[in-house]
Order: C-alpha cells, then sequence, then structure tokens
C-alpha cells in the first residue's frame, strides 16, 4: 500500500506541488496578516461587544478612534480580502484538481488496462490511490483551516473564533471537509464520465452550486430544530441568524392587528410646556409590534460544525463508494 501511494503521489507529481504551495502559501498568508492586526496591540477598553468599532473621521481623534483607524485600515485592505477569497476557494482548487485525473487520466491515456492488471483488483487500486490523496489534502487543508481561524480571532478580538459563527463555514475544519467533498465527488463524476474535461466542468458547477445553497439550505431546515429566539433588542453578530416567525409579536403574544394603524396611533406627539416653562418627556410607547428572530447562539458553534462536517463526510463517502463500484464495472475507454 505504501507502494500504491508513492506511484500516486509520483504519477500527479504536478497537482500534488501545486496543491502543497498553494495551501502553504495561503495559511502563510492569513497567519500573516492575523499577525499584522494582533501587532497593533489594539486597546482591549475600546472594544464594543469584542468587536473593533467603526471610526468616525469627522469626530475629533481619540486613543479609541487612532487605533480603530490603523485596525480598519488592515482588515478592511486588498490584502486582506484577497487572502479571504483564496480561503473560500481552496478547498475546490485542490479537490477538484485531484479528484478529475485520478481514473479519468489513466482512462484518457489508454494506460487503464495495464494499471488494472498489474493491480489485481481495480478496488484495491483507486482505494490505495484514494488514500494518498486524503493523506496529502488532510494536513494541508487543515492547515489553511486554522490559519483562517487564527485570521478571523485577529479580526475580532474580544471573541473567540470557536464561538461565533462569523463565516463559519469557511474556515477550520469546514476547509478539509469542503476539499474531501469536492475530491471524491469529482472522483466520482471522472470515473462515470471517464474524461478529465468534463468531470472538471460538471464539478466546478456542482461545487458553485453546493457552496451558495449550504447554509440557505441548512438554516431552512435541519438548523431550524436548535434555533431559539434571539433578542430582538440586541443584534449579537457571533449568533446565527437561522429564520424569522411569520407573526407578529408585541410584549411577547402574538399579535394580529394593524401595524399602519399601531404607527399611526403611537406617533410621537411633541410635548407642550407646563405652566412653569418646563417641557415634559414624551411618552413611551415602547417597541413595535415585530417578528421573532430565531437563532443559535455562538457557543452553540462546535454542535453545527459537528453536525455539517458529519454530513458533508457522508456525502463524500458516498461518492467515494460510487465511484469504487463503478470503477469496478466499467470498461476500459
Amino acid at each position: 500500500m505504501l507502494a500504491r501511494i508513492r506511484i500516486t503521489l509520483r504519477q500527479h507529481r504536478f497537482e500534488t506541488i501545486a496543491a502543497t504551495v498553494l495551501c502553504l502559501g495561503v495559511a502563510a498568508a492569513g497567519f500573516i496578516e492575523a499577525w499584522r492586526l494582533n501587532s497593533l496591540n489594539f486597546p482591549q477598553s475600546c472594544l464594543q461587544d469584542g468587536h473593533v468599532p467603526w471610526f468616525d473621521p469627522t469626530m475629533a481623534p481619540t486613543q479609541c478612534s487612532v487605533a480603530a483607524q490603523r485596525f480598519h485600515d488592515i482588515s478592511d485592505g486588498g490584502d486582506m480580502k484577497f487572502v479571504f477569497l483564496f480561503e473560500q476557494i481552496l478547498p475546490f482548487i485542490v479537490g477538484i484538481a485531484f479528484g478529475a485525473p485520478i481514473v479519468a487520466r489513466e482512462i484518457e491515456t489508454g494506460t487503464a488496462p495495464l494499471s488494472w492488471a498489474l493491480a489485481g483488483s481495480r478496488v484495491r487500486w483507486l482505494f490505495g490511490k484514494i488514500l494518498a490523496v486524503v493523506l496529502l489534502l488532510v494536513p494541508l487543508l487543515l492547515i489553511a483551516g486554522l490559519s483562517a481561524d487564527a485570521r478571523q480571532g485577529a479580526l475580532v478580538p474580544g471573541v473567540d473564533p470557536h464561538a461565533t459563527f462569523d463565516y463559519y463555514a469557511d474556515r477550520g475544519v469546514f476547509l478539509v471537509f469542503w476539499g474531501l467533498a469536492a475530491f471524491f465527488g469529482t472522483l466520482a463524476l471522472g470515473t462515470i464520465f471517464g474524461r478529465t474535461m468534463p468531470a472538471v466542468m460538471v464539478a466546478l458547477l456542482v461545487c458553485v452550486f453546493a457552496r451558495g445553497l449550504w447554509e440557505p439550505a441548512w438554516n431552512h431546515t435541519v438548523l431550524r430544530g436548535f434555533a431559539v429566539v434571539g433578542d430582538a433588542n440586541s443584534y449579537n453578530s457571533a449568533d446565527l441568524y437561522v429564520y424569522e416567525s411569520n407573526e407578529l409579536y408585541l410584549d411577547g403574544k402574538v399579535w394580529t392587528g394593524d401595524i399602519n394603524q399601531w404607527w399611526e396611533s403611537n406617533q410621537p406627539i411633541t410635548p407642550t410646556p407646563d405652566p412653569s416653562g418646563v417641557i415634559p418627556p414624551p411618552p413611551d410607547f415602547g417597541p413595535p409590534p415585530q417578528p421573532l428572530s430565531y437563532v443559535i447562539h455562538g457557543n452553540q458553534y462546535w454542535l453545527v460544525a459537528t453536525i455539517e462536517c458529519a454530513a458533508l463526510l457522508a456525502g463524500s463517502l458516498f461518492c467515494g463508494a460510487v465511484a469504487l463500484i463503478w470503477v469496478g464495472r466499467r470498461k476500459p475507454y
């Protein structure tokens, strides 16, 4: 098996070197951006709910505003956006690059019959190739995921990156499981099509739709069962917004009135001065009727991450099983 792993990595030398350089390069860039932010030593007393506040250039400069301006010059800069973009697409690039040629290239070049004959078993032959790629990609993507977590922690210095859902599916262990899903899915396509480019094109299309629809689909299905009522009077970016109710609530009870009529009857009244000339405060009508927002609190990060990563792993194993079964039955052309 070790010999087959070495042969696989040697056969796919370009993909191996490219994936290694790309993953380590993105990881290094993420750690550098995190170091740039951490080196500013942003004052803890200036944080607002763990976040660096926005600065107002029209106001007189203070210690907090000057520090916030320096922080946002880096966090909103082109370098940070470039690194974040590559972190998002990295697992799909390396997964597709390895998954497409594993079987399809052997069939296109006509070496499949010889390889299968020398291996003795097509399934064992493909399993060895899969194992080689997995052993390479998992640690590389894990390093990149840890780098993305470090960058996220530096962006929000007062919040644990594993206690917030800010960009949670684009960092950490998710990079590993997205990469495995892209690899096994493309491997199955390459085994079925027997051609590299069609497998790449279809895989790119599937990955775009899968990544774009992933969070909305999960929020409206599985994660609804874990959601709780959010605080309507405050916004907490660490929480994962799941959905909003269709009913209006007032004072914690379902409200079925006319919202326009409520606003008309609760318009601000300009108070008139009393005989002594003192203007009384305006009446407090309280918060208006509003729908309830359902969220998952940030301290449930690992629960959500485990569930979603398990689903990605299950899909990866299914695609891997399809590839193993198909390669044992298909004709070598």
